[in-house]
C-alpha cells in the first residue's frame, strides 16, 4: 500500500495567512487518519470577516518535490483534485447532511505554493460531541445523530458517491444538533477519474473494515464501495452504543492464525466462522448497552447491515427485491423512529 506522506514544510505555517482575500487562517486542527491518507494534509480553522468559520485542509506539493518521490508527489495531486471534484459535485447537488465546500485554491508561503480546500466547519465530531460507549449520553441523541449519518451517506449514494471512511470523526456535530457526514478524502466515485485509493482494498482504519475487504475481497463497484458503506453504518451505530468497532470485536474473538494478518486462503473459508460470531456477539453486546425498549430492532438493524457475507448484507425488504441492496432508506426510518421512542421515554422518566 502506497502511504501519501506530507513532509513538514511549508503547509506548517499557514497560520495567520489570509487566503483568497477572504479567509484569516487560525489554528491547527487535529485529525484522525485512516493509513491511506495519513498525514496527507495539514488541517486548520479559518475565520472571514463576518466571524464564520471553516475548515481548511493544505496540501504541499512541493516538500514532497524536494524529497524527490515523484510516485507520492502524483499521488498527493491526485488526491488532492479527487476531493475538490467530490466536493464539487456534492455543492452541485446541494446535499444537506455533507459538509460543503466554499472556496479552493492556492497560496504563497515564503515561496513555496501551497493548494487548499476551504470546507463547512463544525466544532465537534460525533466522537466528541457523543463518545461512543459513554451510557451517560441520551439513546435519543445517538439514535438521532445516526439518522443524521445515514441521510448523509444516502445522499452520497444518490450522485455515485462511496465515502469508504464513516467512522465517529468523520461526522460532525453542529451547535443546533445536526449531524453532516465529512471528510471526502478516502471517498469513491464512479463517474470520476480514479483516486489513488481506489487501488486500496479498503482504505480507512482496519479496525472499522468490512471482513470481506480485510481478506482483499473485490467484486463489483457497487458491492465494494456501497456495500462496504452500508457495513461502516452499522459498525458506527454498534461503537456508538457500545465504544468499540465490531470488526475489531468480532476479529479479537478469531483463533489468531484465521485473523486477516495471519490467514493467507480465500475468504469464504473463514466465512462460516465470522457469521457465527457475527450472530453470537452482535445481540451480546447491544443488549448490554441501550435501551431494552429499542435493543431488539438496534440488534436486527446491525445484523443486516454488518453481516459478513456483502451477498446478505442490508435490509430483509430490500434482499427480497423491493428496493436496492444497499438502500438505507428504510434504517433512515427506523432510526428516526427509534430516536422518538427513546425521546418518549426519557421525557417520561422511564
Amino acid at each position: 500500500m502506497t502511504v501519501v506522506t506530507v513532509v513538514a514544510g511549508a503547509a506548517d505555517a499557514l497560520e495567520g495567512k489570509v487566503l483568497l482575500d477572504r479567509w484569516v487562517v487560525a489554528d491547527k486542527v487535529m485529525r484522525d487518519e485512516g493509513p491511506s491518507s495519513e498525514a496527507r494534509s495539514v488541517c486548520y480553522r479559518a475565520v472571514d470577516a463576518t466571524g464564520h468559520v471553516a475548515f481548511v485542509k493544505a496540501f504541499d506539493f512541493k516538500a514532497l518535490e524536494r524529497k524527490g518521490d515523484i510516485q507520492k508527489l502524483e499521488d498527493m495531486a491526485r488526491e488532492f483534485n479527487h476531493e475538490k471534484r467530490v466536493h464539487e459535485l456534492c455543492l452541485d447537488k446541494r446535499l444537506g447532511r455533507v459538509t460543503r465546500i466554499y472556496d479552493s485554491g492556492t497560496c504563497d508561503v515564503a515561496g513555496e505554493l501551497i493548494h487548499f480546500i476551504v470546507c463547512e466547519y463544525a466544532p465537534r465530531s460525533l466522537r466528541d460531541a457523543y463518545p461512543p460507549g459513554d451510557r451517560e449520553v441520551p439513546a435519543s441523541q445517538r439514535l438521532s445523530a445516526l439518522r443524521h449519518v445515514a441521510a448523509g451517506l444516502a445522499q452520497l449514494h444518490s450522485i455515485g458517491v462511496a465515502h469508504q471512511d464513516i467512522k465517529p470523526s468523520n461526522a460532525v456535530a453542529f451547535d443546533n444538533e445536526s449531524v453532516k457526514v465529512t471528510d471526502l478524502g478516502s471517498s469513491s466515485c464512479a463517474a470520476l477519474p480514479p483516486a489513488p485509493h481506489d487501488e486500496y482494498s479498503f482504505c480507512g482504519q482496519p479496525n472499522f473494515a468490512p471482513p470481506e475487504l480485510l481478506y482483499g475481497e473485490s467484486g463489483t463497484w457497487h458491492k465494494r464501495r456501497i456495500g462496504c458503506d452500508m457495513y461502516l453504518l452499522g459498525n458506527l451505530v454498534f461503537t456508538s452504543f457500545v465504544g468499540h468497532s465490531l470488526t475489531y470485536v468480532l476479529a479479537h474473538k478469531l483463533p489468531r492464525e484465521l485473523r486477516h494478518t495471519e490467514f493467507t486462503g480465500a475468504y469464504e473459508l473463514v466465512l462460516p466462522v465470522w457469521i457465527e460470531l457475527h450472530h453470537l456477539m452482535v445481540p451480546a453486546f447491544l443488549q448490554q448497552h441501550v435501551p431494552r425498549e429499542v435493543a431488539e430492532e438496534l440488534i436486527t438493524i446491525v445484523l443486516e447491515m454488518c453481516h459478513p457475507d456483502p451477498e446478505q448484507r442490508g435490509h430483509r425488504r430490500n434482499m427480497e427485491g423491493n428496493g436496492a441492496r444497499y438502500g438505507l432508506e428504510r434504517y433512515i426510518s427506523a432510526l428516526d423512529r427509534l430516536a422518538k421512542k427513546c425521546s418518549r421515554i426519557e421525557r417520561n422518566g422511564r
